[in-house]
């Protein structure tokens, strides 16, 4: 069996972030028969060439001009001809098994079913209370409230580790690239592959990659800004997957109700970035071992989650006017949770 690996890039085509992910993937352990290579796609950036590394495994990158991830990715998937595509993130390397166990449990499971892998934060010299937050909670994603073998709605097809069959990709058509810069293409996907809110997404943690990515809280509130922002796209891209996402409310009911919620509370939200500051850089020790920690951790997410929600809000009345195609290249954060608790 042939997979493909197609990795998304926006950043320098330098960056040697990509260059560890790359020599992860090119020492993959496979089983006798299996093939592998490499498709990486730079969104922005005009390079082309084809390198070989140590074992053989043939790397493809291609330049692209700025077009979005899911169009990186459809033309990435449009060169290969494997019976697998490996999607993964270029901060994300992979465990020397990883694509051996996709393979394994794509051979066993069937058609129009997906494949989670286990992608767990890498640990710095000094991580904080922040990163612990990131790593161990449903912060970003689930994977704390996920186990091994079970299934799982659309909601959990992540791209920085996800495999699918080519054909079942290009059943559906590949990623809707109206879904721009980046965001909820890949969730936006596994509900047209799966065919709504059927849980097809298998997890496997033995298909593991270390994902490289040092996150303040200030990138995570931005994150939020432009996961609002994009809200509304995917509101007029799948109104269905919107629907089954958010509540089941139109991007217009939400846009009325969030633009009250927003000129509410500013001094609490301010209270909570405060004490988030304080608690952001300490040192991760600090928060204990074994049950203690794991409270401790709760409370602070639990906190958060106001501060979380208004950065999410204020992005997404945001989107509502960016909304149309012809605005994706203003899709991008500008602080804007900052100002609403002022």
């Amino acid at each position: 069996m042939k997979i493909s690996v197609l990795i998304a890039c926006r950043d320098e085509p330098t960056n040697p972030t990509l260059g560890w992910v790359l020599e992860g993937f090119a020492a993959q352990q496979l089983d006798a028969g299996d093939e592998l290579d490499i498709l990486v796609g730079f969104d922005g950036h005009m390079v082309g060439i084809t390198a070989e590394w140590g074992n053989g495994v043939p790397i493809h990158i291609l330049g692209l001009p700025r077009i979005g991830a899911a169009a990186v990715r459809n033309e990435l998937a449009g060169l290969s001809r494997a019976d697998v595509l490996l999607f993964g993130n270029a901060d994300a390397r992979p465990q020397p098994g990883m694509v051996a166990a996709h393979l394994r449990r794509q051979r066993e499971l069937p058609p129009n079913r997906i494949v989670l892998g286990n992608a767990p934060w890498e640990k710095g010299a000094a991580p904080t209370v922040f990163d612990a937050l990131l790593a161990e909670t449903a912060a970003v994603f689930f994977y704390n409230q996920m186990r091994a073998g079970e299934c799982y709605d659309w909601r959990h097809a992540w791209t920085l580790n996800l495999s699918m069959r080519r054909e079942d990709f290009q059943h559906v058509g590949g990623f809707d690239e109206q879904l721009r810069p980046v965001y909820y293409e890949d969730v936006e996907l596994a509900w047209r592959v799966l065919g709504g809110e059927a849980k097809g997404v298998f997890y496997e943690p033995a298909a593991a990659v270390i994902h490289r990515h040092p996150t303040t809280l200030e990138q995570y509130l931005d994150r939020e800004e432009l996961l609002g922002l994009m809200a509304p796209v995917l509101g007029r891209v799948n109104p269905a997957a919107f629907a089954a996402l958010l509540g089941g409310k139109t991007p217009e009911e939400l846009a009325r109700e969030f633009a009250g919620w927003v000129k509410v509370d500013a001094g609490m939200h301010r209270w909570i970035y405060q004490r988030l500051q304080a608690w952001a850089t300490l040192d991760a020790a600090s928060l204990g071992e074994g049950v203690q920690r794991t409270r401790v951790l709760e409370t602070i997410y639990q906190m958060h989650v106001p501060l979380k929600r208004l950065a999410f809000r204020v992005g997404f009345l945001r989107g509502m006017d960016l909304a149309a195609d012809l605005h994706w290249q203003e899709r991008r954060p500008t602080g804007l949770w900052r100002a609403a608790m002022v």
